[in-house]
């Protein structure tokens, strides 16, 4: 088989899309060793929540539970594999007609009932029949006063945690973002090499 040009840039590809699949290893391996080392299970009351203002998709909120090993008190929070943004929050809610579920955690995806305000935070509301028009003012809920609905002050919550070192532990289960950016490299690896045996298959 000759070595043209554009066989030669499909090799290119494919050896790019090979090593960044390989370099989402180590982010697998990072996740499957927090996995290992939070083996002890345990209970924690939620005593305060964690609010994250800038994200890729917007705020999120997340409880905080203190737990207790060995006499020694210690802290574990709830943690997101990403945000969704607003619009996909509003398709998820649009099944729960019940308005004081304002927030929900989807594959660790954090979701939160956002409700539209002008940028004014007034709007005119028009009395039918009538000249007369009077202002609305929006007093959205706090996201802590979500989360105060969603979690409880003073309710129990599971918690994962490392028996060697308490201070590693999360609430229900391990979440890493190193998961997010593990399967980000392994899927543009597969693409760059899946891209670049069509492209050989074409110039071969």
């Amino acid at each position: 088989m000759t070595l043209t040009p554009n066989l030669i840039a499909c090799l290119a590809i494919g050896g790019a899309g090979i090593l960044t699949a390989l370099l989402s290893i180590p982010f697998f391996r990072r996740v499957g060793k927090l996995r290992r080392r939070c083996c002890a299970r345990t209970e924690g009351t939620v005593i305060r929540y964690h609010y994250q203002p800038k994200q890729s998709g917007g705020p999120s909120i997340a409880p905080v539970a203190a737990f207790q090993v060995d006499g020694v008190s210690y802290t574990a929070r709830l943690h997101y594999r990403g945000v969704a943004t607003v619009s996909k929050s509003a398709l998820l809610f649009q099944k729960d007609a019940d308005q004081k579920n304002c927030i929900a955690v989807r594959n660790d995806i954090f979701h939160a009932r956002l409700e539209h305000h002008p940028r004014s935070m007034e709007e005119m509301a028009h009395i039918m029949g009538t000249d007369e028009c009077i202002f609305v003012r929006h007093h959205p809920r706090s996201m802590e006063e979500m989360a105060r609905e969603t979690w409880q002050p003073g309710s129990k919550l599971p918690v994962v945690y490392d028996p060697d070192d308490p201070r590693c532990a999360y609430i229900d289960h391990v979440v890493s973002k190193a998961s997010v950016a593990g399967i980000t490299l392994l899927c543009v690896g597969a693409g760059l090499a899946g891209l670049a045996m069509l492209g050989a298959g074409l110039f071969s």
